[in-house]
């Protein structure tokens, strides 16, 4: 069942201002995963992933492997038998549709063998959940690419950077909920961050060597 997934996309915005941001989480997830050595058994990858987690953090694995396409960076990641391409899109979060819908295109590959890893104020920090098909919840790099690659029948791992703590000004300003996003994890936060990127990336690979159901069984709990 797993062995469809052809391609992972991790989602974030392009650039240093915005490298280590909760918003480009999904970069951090893909980093770890391409660095890892991973098992051939697809066994103890949060282990693997957690020690390049800070890197992936800080952004000092952005292009370290990475190959630069049109308006994407392209890299791979196998385990076994099972292999994908890993795209991280470079044009900003609201479309990031448009780059991965001419790479899915290319490769002939339908939206429903794409795993997207992203961002999730509404699930709670440190917290990783599964979902697949339904609504964008919000979040405008899941709009775009509903909109442009094919529909919403793909997977999403969620990886939840949860919203302001209570009392905080951000929930009394109008773009506090985007100030939040954009902003760095705190040094309390990074030991939970870097659990949470390894966590998300075992997620991407339970998805994709045991099939959506098992993963949503160890992850949705």
């Amino acid at each position: 069942m797993g062995a469809g997934f052809l391609t992972v996309v991790g989602l974030g915005n392009p650039g240093a201002r915005y490298s280590g941001t909760r918003h480009n989480i999904g970069f951090a997830v893909l980093d770890a995963l391409r660095s890892a050595p991973l098992a051939s058994d697809g066994s103890g990858v949060e282990a693997e992933c957690r020690p390049f987690a800070r890197a992936a953090l800080g952004g000092d694995l952005e292009r370290s492997g990475w190959s630069e396409r049109a308006g994407l960076y392209e890299s791979s990641v196998k385990v076994g038998d099972w292999s994908a391409a890993l795209i991280k899109p470079q044009t900003f979060m609201n479309r990031s549709g448009e780059p991965l819908a001419s790479f899915l295109s290319f490769r002939k590959i339908p939206i429903s063998q794409v795993i997207v890893v992203h961002d999730e104020i509404d699930v709670p920090f440190g917290t990783v959940r599964v979902k697949v098909d339904g609504g964008e919840g919000g979040h405008n790099g899941l709009r775009s690419i509903s909109a442009l690659c094919g529909g919403r029948n793909y997977v999403r791992i969620r990886v939840g950077v949860g919203k302001p703590p209570p009392g905080s000004p951000l929930l009394k300003s109008e773009d506090g909920i985007a100030d939040w996003v954009l902003s760095r994890f705190s040094q309390e936060e990074q030991p939970f961050a870097e659990e949470l990127v390894a966590k998300a990336c075992a997620a991407v690979i339970t998805v994709a060597l045991s099939g959506v159901k098992a993963a949503q069984n160890k992850f949705n709990r």
